[in-house]
């Protein structure tokens, strides 16, 4: 049960964080080309961070089946 607890809460914190990105992307809030590399990172660092959490929770719930 505290994994679950731990994984929505992180899940929370990367739609919110992307969320944030998305919005200064969409509404001209860049402040370069160097700034908006920097997002579009950020923009994939979380993508691969909720992907491998998502792997983890699935080679979890098998194990415990």
């Amino acid at each position: 049960m505290d994994e679950i607890y731990v994984a929505e809460a992180v899940f929370r914190i990367i739609r919110e964080r992307r969320t944030g990105i998305v919005d200064l992307l969409q509404y001209g809030n860049v402040k370069s080309m160097e700034h908006y590399r920097e997002l579009m990172g950020n923009i994939d660092s979380l993508n691969h961070v909720e992907q491998e959490l998502k792997g983890l929770l699935e080679k979890q719930e098998q194990s415990d089946d």
